[in-house]
């Protein structure tokens, strides 16, 4: 591959929220950048608590910075990544 260009893939985050708005938050946060959500996803794991799910498609530098973001917002309480490699080994 030349210089430069990087190659888009599939990435899943597992986030843990600390409250609905929290949710709301990650998704203002998707909103207008370069990558493509192609799931979302998000269930009450208790004490208020919500688990969210996300696929996007983009390079390895727009992931480092979405997870970045996300791990700085006060809303996160846990952020976790499977690469496309990852997926397409559990279907």
């Amino acid at each position: 591959m030349p210089p430069g260009q990087s190659t888009t893939n599939t990435v899943r985050l597992h986030l843990t929220v600390t409250d609905v708005l929290g949710v709301q938050r990650v998704l203002t946060m998707l909103t207008g950048r370069r990558y493509a959500l192609t799931r979302f996803a998000a269930t009450g794991a208790g004490d208020g608590h919500w688990r969210v799910t996300l696929d996007v498609l983009a390079d390895a530098d727009q992931v480092e910075l979405l997870a970045a973001r996300l791990d700085r917002s006060p809303s996160v309480l846990t952020l976790g990544l499977e690469s496309g490699a990852a997926l397409a080994a559990t279907g």
